[in-house]
């Protein structure tokens, strides 16, 4: 029930591949193969320095809507629907809920380097 054209657009996809709906883990496992992806285009290479690399300040569009990944640590800033649920049509959905973009509950970057100061 998210309204968004990039959220359709998975939903329709994979409902015409799979005959079924879309889980949580369906879409998490969707937006880190494109972070892959995403990560090998911009480094040229699978090389696990120069990926990692490419990785500081990658830009990926998911379902959800674009996510960074931080070049401090790499941390994606990929967040969540929380909401409550109910039943509808006797499966389990969200009657309301709102995202909570991932870059609004982590850590600064201060507080990363402090954590992390090698």
């Amino acid at each position: 029930s998210i309204d968004t054209a990039a959220n359709k657009k998975f939903v329709d996809a994979y409902q015409a591949k799979y005959h079924d709906y879309p889980r949580l883990g369906s879409v998490v496992g969707y937006s880190a193969l494109m972070s892959i992806a995403a990560g090998i285009r911009k480094a040229g290479s699978a090389d696990t320095d120069k990926l990692a690399a490419a990785f500081k300040g990658l830009g990926v569009d998911t379902p959800f809507g674009p996510i960074t990944y931080r070049a401090q640590d790499n941390q994606s800033t990929m967040g969540a629907y929380v909401g409550v649920t109910g039943l509808k049509d006797g499966k389990g959905v969200m009657t309301s809920y709102r995202y909570i973009d991932g870059a609004s509950v982590q850590p600064s970057d201060a507080e990363v380097k402090k954590l992390r100061p090698g």
